[in-house]
């Protein structure tokens, strides 16, 4: 089930959702627009974020290319470990990248999201969350904002068990004023603080598969979803 939450006054539309457990399979890796997008290799072109002012600074450790884990289970390929460092409500950590497009894009809808995976249950106490972002821009480099979305999801153990891969996605997302005349977009995922208690000192998680589809909700990859 999934629950939704928008303000069209707001500049980003926040999407909450529970997430659903995958194991790896094939995949079809088509039409994805996302530079390394399986991080088959290495981290860059991604670079490390942190939240700041007017958000509470951000904290962690640098983020790093590390394999295993991958979703695919492929000893040959990894995913984004990402590190962060309690220290204020919505304090965040992770990666992000620019994506030029090929040309300016009228955008009516998009298709975007991740794969999660956290490494032990200690992680999973609540006070921190997931996230995956999308920001559209008018220009290339990333400038000009237009509109933007993420989903996010509480590392709970209630809804999440360790060394598991999960799909953070929208595969339907709407940018606001609709269509929107693109020229390059900000992919990132972090974890960031979220209100409740914490109990490490330090949090952490991969992030690997990221999808980014201009006007199709076709999906980019085929998982086999699972159900304890």
């Amino acid at each position: 089930m999934s629950y939704f939450f928008e303000s069209r006054a707001a500049p980003v539309r926040v999407v909450c959702c529970a997430v659903a457990a995958a194991a790896a399979a094939s995949s079809l890796h088509a039409q994805t627009i996302v530079p390394n997008a399986y991080l088959h290799t290495e981290l860059a072109p991604w670079e490390a974020f942190v939240s700041a002012a007017p958000d509470p600074i951000g904290a962690g450790a640098p983020p790093f290319w590390q394999s295993p884990p991958d979703v695919d289970a492929n000893p040959a390929s990894g995913s984004a470990a990402i590190d962060l460092t309690p220290s204020a409500v919505h304090a965040a950590s992770g990666i992000g990248q620019c994506v030029d497009f090929a040309t300016p894009t009228s955008v009516e809808f998009l298709n975007y999201g991740t794969a999660l995976w956290v490494p032990d249950a200690a992680m999973l106490d609540g006070g921190v969350r997931a996230v995956v972002e999308i920001r559209l821009y008018a220009s290339a480099g990333c400038a000009g904002f237009l509109s933007g979305g993420s989903q996010g999801q509480a590392l709970e153990a209630g809804s999440m068990s360790p060394a598991t891969w999960y799909r953070l996605a929208d595969n339907g997302f709407v940018p606001n004023d609709a269509p929107v005349m693109a020229a390059s977009a900000q992919v990132r995922a972090y974890l960031q603080q979220n209100g409740a208690a914490t109990t490490q000192a330090n949090y952490r998680a991969n992030f690997d598969h990221f999808v980014l589809v201009l006007n199709s909700t076709t999906p980019v990859e085929l998982i086999r979803f699972q159900v304890d």
